[in-house]
C-alpha cells in the first residue's frame, strides 16, 4: 500500500514540472498564473530548491503517456500539469494563510482548464452544464482569494 501511495506521489509531482509541461504541451487556454504577492512570498519561505529538486526527480514518471490519451485526456492532463507549478510554489509562502491562498488561485484555475477540455469533448447536456457552473464558480472564487491576497499580503508584510 505504500509503494502504490509513493508511486502516485511521484507522478502527480511530476505533472509539476515546467520541462515536463513544455514537453507535452498540448492546445490549451490556460491563464495559470501565480499573482506576484504570492511568488514573492514563496521566495521569502526559501524552499524553492527543494521543490525544484523533488520536481526534477519525479518528472521522469511521466514520460510518453501522452501518446495514449483522447483529446479530452490530453487536455486535461495539460490543465493538471499547468497548475501544479504554480500550486507548489505558492504553497511555499511562510504565512500559513498567504500559502493556502496561494495554493488556491492556480487550483482554481485548473479546475476551469479542466472544464474547458471536458466541455470540447462532452457528449452529455448535464456534464456540460456541470463544467459551465464550474468554470463560473471557480472565476467567482479566483476573484475573492486575489482580492483577499491584495488586502491582506501587503499589509501583513507577508510578501
Amino acid at each position: 500500500m505504500k509503494s502504490l501511495f509513493i508511486a502516485a506521489l511521484i507522478s502527480g509531482a511530476a505533472l509539476a514540472t515546467p520541462a515536463f509541461a513544455q514537453q507535452h504541451a498540448h492546445d490549451t487556454q490556460s491563464a495559470v498564473k501565480l499573482p506576484e504577492a504570492c511568488k514573492a512570498a514563496a521566495q521569502a519561505g526559501g524552499k524553492e530548491s527543494m521543490m525544484r529538486d523533488m520536481q526534477n526527480q519525479m518528472s521522469q514518471s511521466m514520460q510518453g503517456m501522452s501518446g495514449q490519451m483522447s483529446e479530452t485526456q490530453k487536455g486535461l492532463h495539460q490543465a493538471m500539469m499547468s497548475m501544479n507549478g504554480p500550486m507548489m510554489q505558492g504553497m511555499m509562502a511562510g504565512d500559513a494563510d498567504v500559502a493556502w491562498i496561494c495554493a488556491m488561485i492556480p487550483h482554481h484555475q485548473g479546475a476551469i482548464d479542466m472544464a474547458r477540455a471536458g466541455l470540447k469533448g462532452a457528449d452529455n447536456a448535464e456534464s456540460k452544464r456541470l463544467a459551465e457552473k464550474t468554470i463560473e464558480e471557480q472565476e467567482k472564487s479566483i476573484k475573492e482569494l486575489t482580492a483577499w491576497l491584495d488586502k491582506h499580503a501587503k499589509k501583513e508584510g507577508n510578501q
